[in-house]
């Protein structure tokens, strides 16, 4: 499953380079994965649809903080309540639940994950979880803070950069950032999927504190 959905990936960004899904006055960049750049984003393109399977419970297939992190809140969903998602990179992404990040596939993290390009020395190890349809749809990240970095200040640069981005391909609805664990864990989505991760996330990370939670306004 992991070999195929890079394939998927590969094969929709390859037609949405082809269909011209990117900014206004931008070239399509060279990457195997949707992408939004951070200063003037490309959206991902909308993805093909695939059935989706329950998520381990727990989940076993990850090995960093983030990931645990972002499994814990993902197995408080219920079984209607999941959608088709992939987890980590694609390369070595995980089907239906969150996965390990390539901290060293800077690309990714930048235009994928919003993390602005000053902030990447600030965190450690990152994961995600990303609606396998259309990632405005539902994406969540979690990146563990290194030590000395304030998590108000890495926060703050995220949130600007997930506000400013041009969203192409549909704006997802909300975002938000908090603080749990080390961590900031960061989302953007449609409503409905933000207001139920959020709830997830209470529910798992009672102390989670949410620094921003806010309309996208891009």
């Amino acid at each position: 499953m992991k070999k195929s959905i890079a394939v998927i990936l590969a094969s929709v960004m390859m037609l949405s380079l082809m269909a011209g899904c990117t900014p206004g006055g931008t070239e399509p960049t060279e990457t195997t994965m949707p992408t939004q750049e951070s200063t003037g984003a490309t959206q991902a393109p909308t993805q093909p649809t695939t059935e989706p399977t329950q998520a381990p419970e727990p989940v076993g297939t990850v090995d960093t903080t983030a990931a645990q992190i972002l499994g814990k809140i993902w197995t408080q969903y219920g079984e209607s309540e999941r959608f088709a998602s992939y987890g980590g990179t694609v390369e070595h992404s995980v089907s239906d639940a969150p996965g390990d990040l390539d901290m060293t596939n800077t690309e990714e993290i930048i235009t994928k994950y919003l993390l602005p390009a000053d902030q990447l020395s600030n965190v450690e190890n990152g994961a995600s979880l990303v609606h396998l349809m259309n990632s405005n749809i539902f994406t969540a990240a979690a990146f563990k803070l290194k030590e000395g970095a304030a998590a108000k200040d890495v926060a703050k640069a995220l949130r600007d950069n997930i506000q400013k981005t041009q969203w192409l391909c549909g704006q997802p609805d909300h975002m938000l950032v908090a603080e749990v664990e080390g961590h900031l864990v960061m989302a953007f989505a449609a409503k409905e999927n933000m207001d139920t991760f959020k709830q997830k996330m209470s529910t798992a990370y009672a102390e989670a504190k949410i620094l921003y939670d806010e309309a996208v306004t891009a």
